[in-house]
């Protein structure tokens, strides 16, 4: 006899959920400028998910998307700007016409990389505690050098939707469905391991 509790209904109940998420995450990164409030409810609500808190998926995320609107909004400007630079840089050394040795190619392939680690903790990190704009750019890449291994695992977590969609393409519409929300709910053990070295017990407080 079906049981709503069985280990099968739980699977799929989480599938849906994780679906849900992603479906909002999509709507709510429509205007492109809500993209950065939008990264900080998702994530606010993957991680009550991996922590079995969550309630009402959809009046959740619009309450953690209202409530970290001004400061996402920010933050998201922040890495506009920031990977604008990087593509400007990059468009330097590759069509200016002048002369860069291998050196500076790789100095600045590795600066990509510690933006990108860096940048991927910002909104979990406006998601998970109170703190200023400038306290949580700071704190984010600080963490996430501070726990590089971690940080190499968020962004191949990144990676596994491109990566499924390059070999399997006719997968497209099933890692659309999913992914976003995947890929939130699994960074999100990750984030939480990390985060619980800067968590008092269970409450939540600036990491500075």
């Amino acid at each position: 006899m079906f049981k709503i509790d069985n280990p099968l209904a739980n699977v799929l109940s989480k599938i849906t959920d994780i679906m849900i998420l992603g479906i909002l995450f999509m709507i709510a990164c429509i205007p492109v400028i809500t993209a950065g409030a939008a990264f900080s409810a998702a994530y606010y609500i993957s991680f009550k998910m991996v922590r079995n808190e969550e309630a009402y998926i959809v009046r959740g995320f619009f309450k953690a998307f209202r409530e970290n609107f001004k400061q996402s909004l920010i933050l998201w400007l922040f890495v506009l700007v920031l990977a604008g630079a990087i593509v400007a840089d990059y468009y330097i050394i590759l069509y200016s016409g002048m002369a860069f040795g291998t050196w500076a190619r790789v100095v600045m392939l590795m600066a990509t990389m510690y933006a990108a680690m860096g940048t991927a903790f910002i909104f979990p990190m406006q998601a998970r505690f109170q703190n200023t704009v400038k306290g949580t750019i700071k704190n984010a890449f600080l963490v996430a050098i501070l726990h590089l291994p971690a940080a190499i695992i968020i962004m191949l977590i990144c990676a596994i939707p491109f990566i499924i969609i390059y070999l399997l393409p006719q997968l497209l519409p099933l890692v659309f469905l999913v992914g976003f929300g995947g890929v939130f709910y699994l960074q999100s053990f990750v984030f939480l391991r990390v985060f619980k070295k800067y968590e008092p017990q269970e409450t939540v407080e600036t990491a500075e």
